[in-house]
């Protein structure tokens, strides 16, 4: 019994240490992991990136309006974007995404995600994916 609670505490150790290390590692822009995406991000409501996959930036054009810059290789004119508030936001929120626009310029590298809060535009931190 004793060696086994040795080996479980050694793997919880190591296991720990290794999930510091890939947080580390993911804190910049990029380093999601996304399998069956081609782009995802995770944005703060200042537009800050936590983290991305295929994501080059993202630009905070005005309160509640955000351009996601996507990979040059990626025509986003064609996709299905997805877009959610995430843990924090205002229940009463709502999160728009559009794949097929100019607000941000050029519709072929770029999605746009608009925030609200009580039918008014307000930043808030949401996930974008793009399949």
């Amino acid at each position: 019994m004793r060696k086994m609670t040795t080996v479980v505490l050694a793997g919880l150790a190591t296991g720990v240490l290794g999930m510091g290390g890939a947080v580390a590692a993911y804190a910049a822009l990029g380093g999601a992991q996304g399998p069956g995406v081609r782009a995802a991000a995770v944005v703060n409501a200042n537009g800050s990136v936590v983290r991305s996959k295929g994501v080059t930036g993202v630009r905070k054009l005005s309160t509640g309006q955000y351009c996601i810059e996507l990979d040059s290789d990626y025509d986003a004119a064609r996709s299905v974007p997805v877009a959610t508030k995430r843990w924090g936001a205002p229940w009463n929120s709502t999160v728009f995404v559009d794949a097929d626009t100019t607000a941000c310029g050029s519709a072929d590298r770029h999605v746009f995600v608009a925030g609200g809060n009580n039918g008014a535009n307000a930043d808030l931190p949401f996930h974008v994916i793009v399949p």
